[in-house]
């Protein structure tokens, strides 16, 4: 009876997380949503309507490496409540009158309190499902933010053009708060234990704490670890395209294809829809080929990567001379194979360090890659600027995104062999045991000569 209720409500916390992924992604959506009575209002040019893309990003990185160390501390559950009151917090002032520092200063905060939301989701939906069975509870909370993109496109439109764009703020920020009313009640940490084949060289107590000595560590790690390297470098690109997506992809709908603002809400929702099915089908795979004794390597590494180079082509594809329904599918298959990376990276992260720092490891590697947050948008809108608004800004900025998914997918493709990472972390294990084993003998000879002597 006590495991029944340990399941259920273990996909009691998965539907949480799902829902806060919801909102997360709704959040981020509403600024492209509202993009154009924004620049209008406020007379913003594209190039500093970029820069309000990029500022999401500002604290984005640094938000999820602290809340990532003080996730080795902190209860996942009181974490993920702060997150969200933040959110909340951040979107009320734009309700009323609002200028432009005021709209960039509660964009910042809203960046600074989603920076760690995935990595947090992730390591606190990991705590109720050990290795074998996380793929499909990481890609039904992984959903949640296609989902959000999914209800943002007509609900928040709905709100923007039957109201204003203050609406959706205001409704953005009421639901942010009824999610952390529900999960202060339901919202609990798992206590799934693992058994590790590996054990990660134990760091000293400074990684915990964020000292230098700590960080030193994070940054060798970083730095050696093929399976870590490759998580960031999928990350980022992801997230690249992800920021567009946020920023500009409604803009170009309407200004670049010519779409009404009305059907640019449906197609933007139609993108997101298109993404569940396909990442459930990649995680379905990954998961059938691990099952039938495949290595990590080709289930995740290879099932994560090669849809990202892909999605190069496909990027590319969609600024070439074809029509604009053509170049709406293109970018769409793009956009959502560029995602497969995100999705089955924090498994293999997952498999190759230390269960109780996984949460800090997660936040690390989300908070580099998200980096591309702070340049992507308003070097988008560098190029829309340029252009005058015209399509040829867009895809000028499409083909640098193209031209940054292929060899980031071949990359991935490489680098990320979680088996090979866990070999090389049990001989660092073997070589510090072996030398702590001699350092223990040679102090003790060295006492026994001293004895000797008196």
């Amino acid at each position: 009876m006590f495991q029944k209720t340990s399941r259920l409500h273990a996909w009691i916390v998965v539907v949480m997380l799902f829902l806060f992924m919801v909102i997360n992604f709704a959040d981020k959506a509403v600024i492209g949503l509202a993009a154009v009575p924004i620049m209008r209002d406020l007379g913003l040019s594209p190039q500093q309507f970029g820069i309000v893309g990029g500022s999401f990003f500002l604290l984005f990185t640094v938000s999820g490496l602290l809340f990532g160390l003080a996730s080795t501390r902190i209860k996942t559950r009181w974490l993920l409540a702060l997150l969200s009151i933040v959110w909340a917090i951040a979107q009320f002032p734009l309700v009323g009158t609002v200028t432009y520092p005021v709209l960039i200063a509660c964009r910042v905060l809203l960046g600074a309190g989603e920076g760690p939301a995935y990595a947090l989701a992730a390591h606190a939906s990991y705590k109720w499902f050990d290795n074998t069975k996380r793929n499909i509870p990481t890609v039904i909370v992984q959903q949640g933010a296609s989902v959000g993109l999914l209800l943002a496109g007509p609900c928040l439109t709905f709100l923007i053009t039957r109201y204003d764009w203050h609406a959706a703020f205001l409704a953005l920020g009421v639901v942010g708060c009824l999610w952390t009313a529900v999960w202060l009640v339901v919202g609990k940490d798992g206590t799934v234990d693992e058994t590790r084949s590996v054990v990660e060289p134990e760091p000293s107590p400074a990684v915990v704490s964020g000292q230098a000595e700590g960080m030193r560590f994070m940054i060798k790690r970083i730095a050696t670890d093929r399976t870590l390297v490759g998580s960031i470098i999928l990350t980022f690109a992801g997230y690249a395209v992800v920021s567009v997506n946020f920023t500009w992809f409604p803009a170009y709908l309407h200004a670049g294809l010519g779409y009404p603002a009305s059907d640019a809400g449906w197609l933007f929702s139609l993108m997101a829809g298109v993404s569940i099915p396909s990442m459930l089908a990649v995680a379905w795979i990954s998961r059938v080929l691990k099952d039938k004794g495949a290595s990590s390597h080709l289930s995740r590494g290879v099932m994560a990567s090669a849809p990202v180079a892909l999605a190069g082509v496909f990027m590319l594809c969609s600024t070439t001379d074809i029509s604009p329904s053509a170049k709406l599918v293109c970018y769409t298959i793009a956009s959502v194979l560029s995602q497969c990376g995100m999705t089955l990276s924090p498994l293999m992260v997952g498999e190759v360090v230390a269960a109780r720092q996984r949460g800090a490891w997660l936040s690390v590697v989300t908070a580099l890659g998200t980096f591309a947050g702070v340049l992507i948008p308003p070097l988008i809108g560098h190029f829309v600027s340029a252009a005058h608004g015209t399509a040829a800004g867009f895809e000028n900025g499409f083909v640098l995104l193209g031209s940054m998914l292929i060899p980031a997918g071949l990359l991935g493709i490489w680098l990320m062999n979680p088996e090979k990472s866990a070999r090389r972390l049990q001989r660092q294990r073997m070589a510090r045991e072996t030398a702590d084993g001699q350092s223990a003998v040679a102090h003790e000879e060295s006492r026994s000569n001293i004895a000797q002597s008196l």
